[in-house]
């Protein structure tokens, strides 16, 4: 259905903005929940230190980036991977896909247990206070599997004894054809020795319509774009106390319930397998639920000396239909595709961080990680299986002032994954797999250079490791793989130099050189025998050596007094060194670049542009690519008084037809309009 906006409402809406104020009045940075942070020590630096990134909630704002997934496209070094089947959208960090780069939220691993993966288009941002990246050196505190780096998802907390945002929007298409709305609170207080937060939002969107530019197939005609909807709902609260100047402890709940249709296959390309168009399939998923519980401490011991702890339980729900066709109303289970799946997977664990100043120019930090992982899925009818890993961690890191202007950072854990349990139901049989312990030790060490106050150089080197996930060892593919038990760790070199300055007190320049040495990288390998779906069978080895090297350059001017201009460029290259296997999703080139102006002391222009060259979609078949494409974006602000912005904008300016996966085309020319009111 189509929401009843009439084109004058949204042309209304459209028109009050046209004379605009940058979003809205940044948050402070006191608002950052700093338990929530993940240190390197003794540097003189907050994240993102040592070649990091980070989105501010200034940025999201700015922006209007609504999910986690498209802010992280504003970073140099990170690309946006499409949905493909699953209508996932995730991203590459210089390369490295999300099992690799995982997904925290204040420092608490959140990523689904199965696979590794999380779906970062159903993460809203509106309760967050800033995005934190870790590219190649991440610290150890992290824990296990941060091979290429990691994400930390870092909330809000309230200084004001009542404080808060109320958000709505809307969007449509070209045709000023409704099609998305989005509400958002927060609210929060702070009453010196306790303090509260709340953030309720949601985001419902009814579809959303291709570029005209699109060719259509079979399986989609032009206009809007099938079976494309999401809503998602989300309740973040937050309680904390404060008994002195040095000790916190803050209890926090997460609660997010979405569904989601998953748009079918839209391209031409042939199943080299067997010679006949690829088939789409009908999938969406009635339940893509998230829930979080965890306590995050910090007290101190004394005036150089402190201890963190952070406990958790996190449970995903998951449903998955898969229809017999486009009508989106059968399931057969006689046929080989059509099911009704269901996940019902549990994480618990926690870590101890405990650190202390040995001395003026030393910094000390051990953690300790335990991880309970616990996936349980079923078909319907079917028996459930149950799968159980556990993985746990312990790491130091040092911190050494060798000169008032030279850090050395040294660190290493070692990683160990003990397999419980592994159970694969296939065609009426129940197979419980042998399990095994797996180990892997990370040493990293880095040099850091404080160029001036505001900027430094640093050299690295880090090895670091990932564990197979459950999927990877067990699954059977949907008929199309044999499962590896045996499967083994994934291991990588990483190397970077960079710098981070300001040239002027208007222009900072960041720059950075990269190289990734990645063994034994999990690829699928053709067996040369046939499943008994009647498809080739494929299995997970470790077979890969991958080399991935790049440059990333980022600059921001303050050109006068009222216009800013910045942007990024990343150039990737990736070679896979053991096969003939093409390595998917991450583009040679990216560039970002954006534009702010102050029209008026109530009116701001934003203006941003991004290019991506082609990627590869599938590891056999070099004809299967999204081509290259570039997307304009326009908004403009407007402050109505002191706490209250209207704001409008308009998205893929130009109506190009593009893919971050080949076939799965993303949305053509659209519009929104967004009324925040702040206090």
């Amino acid at each position: 259905m189509k929401y009843p906006l009439s084109r004058t409402t949204i042309a209304a809406s459209l028109l009050l903005a046209f004379g605009s104020s940058f979003a809205a009045e940044p948050a402070n940075e006191s608002n950052i929940f700093t338990l929530g942070e993940i240190n390197v020590a003794g540097t003189g630096t907050t994240p993102p230190a040592v070649g990091g990134a980070k989105v501010t909630r200034e940025e999201l704002d700015d922006f209007n980036r609504e999910t986690v997934v498209d802010a992280l496209d504003l970073l140099p070094g990170i690309t946006t991977t499409g949905g493909g089947q699953r209508n996932e959208r995730m991203v590459t960090v210089r390369g490295f896909d999300s099992r690799q780069v995982p997904v925290f939220i204040d420092g608490i691993p959140v990523y689904v247990p199965y696979d590794g993966n999380v779906d970062l288009a159903r993460f809203t941002t509106y309760d967050l206070a800033s995005i934190e990246v870790a590219k190649g050196f991440s610290s150890v505190l992290y824990g296990p599997n941060t091979i290429g780096g990691a994400i930390n998802l870092v909330t809000r907390r309230p200084v004001k004894a009542f404080e808060g945002n109320i958000g709505v929007g809307v969007r449509s298409n070209d045709k000023f054809d409704g099609n998305g709305k989005s509400t958002n609170v927060n609210l929060g207080t702070n009453q010196g020795t306790w303090y509260a937060q709340l953030g309720l939002s949601y985001l419902d969107r009814d579809g959303y319509t291709l570029s005209r530019d699109f060719r259509p197939v079979a399986s989609q005609p032009k206009g809007d774009r099938l079976n494309a909807y999401n809503t998602d709902k989300k309740i973040n609260m937050k309680v904390g106390w404060t008994p002195n100047a040095t000790d916190e402890y803050a209890l926090n709940y997460v609660n997010q319930k979405g569904e989601k249709g998953s748009p079918p296959y839209a391209g031409s390309a042939i199943n080299k397998a067997n010679g006949k168009p690829v088939t789409p399939n009908y999938w969406q998923w009635p339940a893509w639920d998230k829930e979080s519980l965890y306590f995050i401490s910090n007290t101190a011991l004394s005036s150089n000396s402190y201890i963190k702890t952070r406990l958790y339980y996190d449970k995903f729900t998951n449903r998955l239909t898969s229809f017999d066709d486009a009508t989106y109303t059968t399931v057969t289970k006689s046929k080989k595709y059509p099911f009704r799946s269901f996940y019902d997977d549990y994480t618990y664990g926690g870590n101890v961080e405990y650190g202390t100043k040995l001395s003026d120019v030393n910094t000390l930090k051990v953690a300790l990680h335990v991880k309970q992982d616990v996936h349980r899925e079923h078909d319907e009818g079917d028996p459930e299986q149950r799968s159980e890993d556990r993985t746990t961690s312990f790491s130091v890191e040092d911190t050494h002032k060798l000169t008032n202007k030279l850090d050395l950072i040294v660190g290493a854990s070692y990683d160990k994954r003990q397999e419980k349990q592994g159970q694969k139901y296939n065609s009426g049989v129940m197979t419980n797999f042998p399990v095994k312990d797996s180990s892997a030790f990370n040493p990293q060490a880095g040099l850091i250079y404080h160029t001036s106050e505001t900027g430094n150089a640093y050299l690295t080197v880090a090895r670091k490791s990932r564990f197979p996930t459950i999927k990877q060892r067990y699954s059977a593919g949907l008929g199309t793989a044999v499962p590896n038990p045996n499967l083994n760790v994934e291991r990588s070199i990483n190397y970077q130099l960079g710098i981070s300055e300001k040239l002027t007190s208007k222009v900072r320049v960041d720059a950075a050189i990269f190289y990734n040495d990645i063994t034994d990288m999990m690829q699928n390998v053709q067996l040369g025998i046939i499943c008994p779906s009647g498809n080739p069978c494929n299995q997970m080895q470790n077979i890969g050596k991958v080399s991935s090297k790049g440059i990333e350059l980022g600059l921001t001017a303050a050109v006068t007094n009222t216009l800013e201009l910045g942007g990024n460029y990343t150039y990737l290259d990736r070679k896979n060194k053991s096969d003939a296997k093409l390595l998917t999703d991450a583009p040679a080139h990216k560039l970002f670049a954006y534009a702010k102006w102050a029209a008026t002391p109530s009116m701001n222009v934003i203006g941003s542009a991004e290019y991506n060259s082609k990627r590869y979609s599938n590891s056999d078949d070099a004809s299967r690519y999204a081509a290259g494409f570039s997307l304009v974006n326009a908004k403009l602000s407007y402050t109505l008084q002191k706490d209250v912005t209207l704001e409008a904008g308009v998205n893929n300016l130009l109506d190009r037809n593009y893919a971050y996966s080949e076939g799965y085309y993303e949305e053509g020319r659209n519009f929104f309009a967004n009324m925040n009111y702040r206090f």
